[in-house]
């Protein structure tokens, strides 16, 4: 497994309703062979929101973007355009190539992994509304990280209030 992804990709449509101004392309991009063996190193080292080893299927953060690997290819969301999306396979795909080289040196997670469900994050979140994160709502905000979209260091009350130490650590354990 030297070169993992093809050159050719596609972009399809995203669904986007709420922001006209949104991206609204996801890119396809084929893959030259099995990705499977690749996705518990992956699990070991990304910023991974969903890992079904069963299915396979991982969705990983990678730079503001999720990006789904399966077995056949990798969808990358939040694309604009044909010339975003070539910059962004190239990332992306050296990004695995490495990670694929690197293999020996990491120990490979082969444990599924999900974010926890809003309602369960929200529980811990201070319930200000205070809107320092973006977020009109605590609950907006947890929405985000149950999904992965939002980071939780964007919440300031968490983490400059000391009241909120114990359940920053417990968000911190939650979110991984």
């Amino acid at each position: 497994m030297t070169r993992l992804l093809r050159e050719d990709f596609r972009l399809e449509p995203a669904s986007c309703f709420v922001d006209a101004n949104c991206p609204r392309y996801k890119a396809v991009i084929p893959a030259e062979e099995d990705l499977a063996p690749l996705l518990p190193y992956l699990n070991a080292v990304a910023k991974v929101v969903f890992y079904d080893p069963a299915e396979p299927v991982l969705i990983f953060k990678f730079e503001g973007r999720k990006v789904a690997v399966r077995r056949d290819d990798v969808r990358i969301s939040d694309v604009r355009d044909i010339e975003e999306g070539k910059i962004l396979r190239e990332k992306v795909a050296r990004f695995l190539e490495e990670l694929w080289r690197k293999r020996d040196e990491i120990t490979p997670r082969h444990e599924p992994r999900t974010l926890p469900p809003a309602l369960t994050i929200y529980r811990h979140l201070p319930q200000t509304n205070c809107g320092r994160c973006g977020e009109a709502t605590c609950l907006a905000f947890a929405s985000k990280l149950s999904t992965g979209e939002a980071d939780l260091s964007a919440c300031r009350p968490l983490f400059e209030e000391e009241d909120f130490a114990a359940n920053q650590n417990e968000l911190l354990k939650l979110l991984g």
